[in-house]
């Protein structure tokens, strides 16, 4: 009691209250020896912003995102999956079917990034997973542990591609003014 006293007196004295703060009134209410102090919130809640395009069929193609996402948007993609990592299911998202692969398809390439940490499935009690093999990450069809470097990658128009990324997402994302290439 003495200490809720204090602080409202105190705070009468510095010339400031919490109100102004956090912009909600003050009522001090006293039930016998006991003095209760409440900030009431006022006014309606703030209403949600309307999309730009309400006529869409989907969160995505409503908000005018729909080329405009990658693997790397986390925070877009953690609203579509479920805690341990997994999709959820197009009837609870509303996307439509093609974004929703889309989405799949970023969500797998996050994973598989390492930009997903916190999603995935926790695992029982002393259970050793299996070492998964390391990705090559020099694009060749070679193992990265082969012993002579590759020096002649052969002509241009001999030469056997890997495919790179997922042909998905050849509509989304690009920052350059060269289409994206699927094969390296």
């Amino acid at each position: 009691m003495e200490h809720l006293q204090c602080a409202s007196s105190c705070a009468e004295s510095h010339g400031f209250s919490v109100s102004e703060e956090t912009g909600r009134p003050l009522v001090e209410i006293q039930e016998g020896k006991t003095t209760i102090i409440e900030g009431r919130i006022t006014g309606t809640p703030k209403e949600s912003p309307n999309p730009p395009n309400p006529s869409g069929q989907c969160p995505i193609c409503r908000w005018n995102l729909k080329h405009k996402y990658s693997y790397e948007d986390v925070l877009l993609l953690s609203q579509f999956i479920r805690p341990h990592g997994g999709m959820l299911p197009r009837s609870i998202t509303g996307l439509c079917q093609e974004e929703h692969r889309k989405i799949e398809e970023c969500v797998k390439m996050a994973h598989r990034a390492g930009l997903l940490p916190n999603h995935r499935p926790k695992l029982p009690e002393g259970f050793v997973p299996k070492t998964r093999p390391r990705l090559n990450r020099y694009l060749t069809r070679w193992s990265p542990r082969s012993v002579k470097p590759i020096y002649n990658k052969g002509h241009r128009w001999n030469k056997v591609r890997m495919a790179v990324g997922s042909p998905l997402l050849k509509d989304n994302v690009s920052y350059t003014g060269r289409p994206l290439v699927l094969y390296h």
